[in-house]
């Protein structure tokens, strides 16, 4: 699968000047550290520039579910969760991470200097949403699935797909994953367990072989 990233096609200098003409700043995050836009900047866009984060979402139980798990050059904010209700979610960094902020406008207003960086982050951004509603649709066929094994499965195969091999490292940790999948942590050690005893999988950590 080709990935498109925000700065494809944008070097350093463009960035550089990118940072200034978007009124953008950059910050530095410790692990486990809240990423979310404020609610006073609510129209702000964040760009992953180092590190990974989790965007989590609890329920009425207080129950934590990972809703996107976010890498280098991915982007997140409270504009991209609408129609969703914002104020039971959060973005929360796995590892160190720095983040690029800069507030939406910028990025769909004409630009005055007419800078060329300015279009590709748009195409880019654009791709990136294209890619983002193939990733939904995956996601639901995922949850859809009414046992923990055919979510593990089904789950495994799209790793497959994206990493072109039977053999790929987990982009979370198992606990997560679990949180991922909307389902019980012990249950699902068990049933992958028994996956690797009926010779479905080899796992281990986060590194997953499939031999289907």
């Amino acid at each position: 699968m080709n990935t498109t990233h925000i700065f494809d096609n944008i070097n350093n200098e463009e960035l550089e000047r990118m940072i200034v003409c978007f009124e953008a700043s950059i910050k530095n995050f410790p692990t486990q550290a809240k990423l979310s836009v404020q609610p006073e900047n609510e129209n702000r866009i964040g760009i992953m520039l180092e590190g990974e984060a989790d965007l989590i979402k609890y329920d009425y139980d207080g129950c934590r579910n990972i809703i996107e798990h976010l890498e280098e050059q991915d982007i997140f904010g409270n504009i991209f969760l609408q129609p969703f209700d914002d104020n039971d979610m959060e973005v929360i960094s796995c590892t160190k991470c720095k983040v690029l902020y800069f507030d939406y406008k910028h990025l769909i207003k004409r630009c005055e200097n007419a800078c060329t960086y300015h279009s590709s982050l748009v195409n880019n951004v654009l791709q990136i949403f294209s890619v983002k509603t193939r990733q939904l649709h995956s996601r639901i066929e995922i949850l859809s699935q009414r046992s923990i094994r055919n979510k593990l499965l089904i789950y495994f195969q799209h790793l497959a797909y994206t990493c072109h091999s039977n053999s790929f490292r987990l982009p979370f940790t198992l606990n997560s994953m679990a949180d991922y999948l909307f389902v019980d942590r012990s249950a699902m050690l068990r049933e992958m367990k028994k996956m690797r005893e009926e010779g479905l999988i080899e796992s281990k950590g986060r590194s997953i072989t499939l031999l289907l």
